[in-house]
């Protein structure tokens, strides 16, 4: 049985629209041995800072930060800064108007 899409085409391309998740990132960040993905995981973990911008954050940079704290600088892209202070005034209002859960606001 071939699926179908509304417009009768069997393309996957048509299937998908967007990729708001980034999924085509995901599949595309596991291709490969699993031996490169280790080294690279190890050397992202050596690495001096983190920066975040606000696109990807990966498992090694969460593990630098968190195993590494007194070593590794966390770094917030210019770029980042605006949605970052966004986001904390929206949580301040929220809990300013008493609708903050509290639990999880830094994250």
């Amino acid at each position: 049985m071939e699926a179908k899409n509304s417009n009768g085409s069997n393309k996957l391309e048509s299937f998908c629209v967007s990729d708001p998740l980034n999924w085509g990132v995901a599949a595309e960040a596991l291709k490969g041995n699993h031996l490169d993905e280790v080294k690279r995981m190890v050397a992202e973990h050596r690495k001096p800072a983190v920066r975040l911008g606000g696109e990807t954050l990966t498992i090694s940079q969460v593990a630098a930060i968190a195993w590494r704290a007194k070593e590794v600088s966390v770094e917030l892209s210019k770029a980042a800064r605006a949605s970052v202070k966004a986001s904390s005034d929206w949580v301040r209002t929220a809990k300013k108007h008493g609708h903050g859960y509290g639990h999880g606001d830094t994250t």
